[in-house]
């Protein structure tokens, strides 16, 4: 009878080890792919747990910028950016709230991969093309932001502030979530704002979810060494549009033409409360307090208040019709809805705060925003006693610059304790959102479409 050797633990061990270096190199020389592991890799990205360094959001004695840039502005990107840091950002190229949409996405992201979080100004799409680009911090709380999120979160204008050109890769989301055979990257003015010479290569196919979106851990996987890597086994970059450069996507500084159509689950969950980008970042995300006192003012002059007297508790309507119109065929007074059915939603508001919350508002405690120019239309809100900004005769673009109208409105449809909203428009979803989450308010959205009112 053949007796076998009593192995002790540590010949056991040892025995063990061998075995599993041996099946290691039968896998290595079995695999024909080459697998290159990236030298770059970050100490917010891939520093161990245990030694992690731990962000506690902005205060007076913990946040300093200079944890994250190497000094002051300067004219070049690369050169202010320090070389044991990753970052992350998105250029814009949409309304002003599907911008405010992005950027609360890619924080999100930057939250997900690790990277600080580099934030755009906003861009005039809608406010008009002459106007110039408008800093995130003017309009948001950032400090704030940071302190209640925990990220550390900067601006471009933190890191560059010369015209020299940058040349960098980049991500594009849009040639794969488009979903078109020859689609090209999404278009930004801060190309030429921020002066950067951008070169892009698609995320991939696997990287989208149902419709038109692609999902945030698709995405956060291009951050780190493994997946970057497996993305760009069959990647082509474009050549960029000025200098026609092909570069590979930026390790350090990871970028995206757009980040607008990211999601978790599924697409377009904004429109759900269960949202992670707005439950841990845009639910988080106040206005500038020095923006709340302007809007202030327009109240306080809406309601004929005296400057110690308290704002009501009112409800919030947001009418979107300008460039919805669109959508109604040659029949707008049918498409769009009208008064009486404006004042019944609002009465549901009012009556289900009352019932539900215990709430009262009063009648005339009403404040619509709308991008609806017809003088007459207004005439009509006027008649039922409703309040609203009067733009025009306030001179708020004289007073204050072009932008202000839309920051003012928003923050006007934010303070409702109900809201009524124009179901499609992302302005309303969002102040939705605010009034239920910031103010444990209630509201609902109205409904849209060509022949929709028409009465027989």
């Amino acid at each position: 009878m053949l007796t076998l050797p009593r192995l002790n633990s540590q010949s056991l061990l040892r025995l063990l080890m061998a075995g599993i270096s041996l099946l290691m190199m039968i896998y290595v020389l079995s695999d024909s792919r080459v697998r290159v592991r990236s030298t770059f890799c970050p100490k917010n990205v891939c520093t161990p747990a245990s030694n992690a360094t731990q962000t506690s959001g902005d205060s007076e004695e913990g946040w300093n910028l200079m944890d994250y840039v190497n000094g002051p502005p300067t004219s070049s990107l690369f050169s202010n950016l320090r070389n044991d840091t990753a970052y992350v950002t998105t250029l814009l190229n949409a309304g002003w709230t599907n911008d405010v949409m992005t950027i609360v996405n890619m924080i999100y992201l930057s939250i997900l991969t690790g990277r600080v979080a580099v934030i755009p100004p906003h861009v005039p799409v809608h406010v008009g093309v002459e106007a110039n680009e408008f800093l995130f911090s003017d309009v948001w709380d950032l400090p704030r932001l940071r302190r209640t999120v925990g990220h550390p979160m900067i601006e471009w204008a933190d890191i560059k502030s010369g015209i020299s050109q940058d040349h960098i890769g980049c991500w594009s989301v849009w040639q794969t979530v488009d979903g078109q055979p020859h689609s090209k990257p999404r278009g930004s003015r801060l190309n030429y704002a921020l002066h950067l010479d951008i070169s892009y290569t698609k995320i991939p196919e696997n990287t989208k979810l149902l419709n038109l979106h692609a999902s945030f851990w698709g995405l956060a996987k291009l951050g780190f060494p493994d997946g970057r890597e497996e993305a760009l086994r069959d990647a082509s970059p474009l050549p960029s549009n000025q200098h026609k450069k092909v570069i590979l996507p930026d390790e350090r500084f990871m970028c995206f033409d757009i980040l607008y159509y990211a999601a978790a689950h599924e697409p377009y969950e904004w429109e759900r409360d269960y949202s992670p980008a707005w439950r841990f970042v845009g639910r988080h995300l106040r206005f500038h307090p020095k923006m709340v006192e302007i809007a202030e003012l327009y109240l306080r002059r809406m309601f004929d208040l005296q400057e110690d007297e308290p704002i009501p508790k009112f409800i919030s309507l947001h009418l979107r019709r300008g460039d919805f119109a669109e959508y109604c065929g040659n029949d707008k007074e049918t498409c769009f809805p009208p008064m009486s059915a404006l004042a019944d939603a609002v009465e549901e508001v009012r009556q289900t705060l009352r019932t539900r919350r215990g709430i009262e508002i009063g009648k005339n405690d009403v404040v619509l925003t709308s991008d609806e120019k017809d003088p007459m239309w207004w005439a009509s809100v006027a008649e039922l006693g409703w309040k609203f900004a009067d733009h025009e005769k306030e001179k708020t673009v004289e007073t204050y610059g072009r932008w202000y109208p839309p920051f003012i409105d928003a923050i006007h449809q934010s303070m409702g304790t109900g809201f009524v909203g124009t179901e499609g428009s992302t302005m309303s979803l969002v102040a939705l959102r605010r009034v239920v989450d910031w103010n444990g308010g209630m509201g609902k959205m109205v409904k849209f479409g060509e022949g929709m009112y028409k009465t027989t």
